[in-house]
Order: C-alpha cells, then structure tokens, then sequence
C-alpha cells in the first residue's frame, strides 16, 4: 500500500469551530451511493441517481444537525464511490 501523507495539519485544533471540507471514500472505491445517468443525452446534463445505499447515506447526512446540536452540514454530494 502506497505510503500518503498525514492529511490533518500539526498544531491545528479541529475541535475549534470552523468550517470543514471533508471526503469520505468508498472502501476500494467501488461505486456503491449512486449512477450518473443522462451521459448519452447530448440535450440533457447527467444526473446523479442515488442507490439504496445512497438513500441511506443521505437521510444520516440530513440527520446529522438534530443528533449533534453544533454541527450543521452546509453543502453535500453523493457520488458514485465517495461523499
């Protein structure tokens, strides 16, 4: 397995308030939450079509602000293998 370098910054307090962007990937990035159909349409944009498990993934999203009073989600996207 390739060796990645640390992705949090030393000395950063992420208990702080703030803003945070952050990815969460399917394991072996398997295209698990959702389809783009549309692509052979040249007169229509793709659209990303949620699975199961996408549906999932996105009402916990949604939940996330009532079972943690200080955490808000501002903006999310659910793609085939990552979030």
């Amino acid at each position: 397995m390739e060796q990645r370098k640390h992705p949090r910054l030393k000395n950063f307090d992420y208990s702080a308030n703030g803003a945070y962007f952050i990815t969460v990937c399917v394991q072996n990035r398997q295209s698990l939450l959702s389809t783009v159909v549309g692509r052979d349409d040249p007169g229509a944009p793709p659209c990303v079509m949620l699975t199961d498990i996408g549906k999932v993934v996105d009402k916990y999203i949604c939940s996330i602000s009532s079972s943690y009073e200080c955490v808000t989600v501002d903006k999310y996207v659910v793609m085939p293998n990552h979030i």
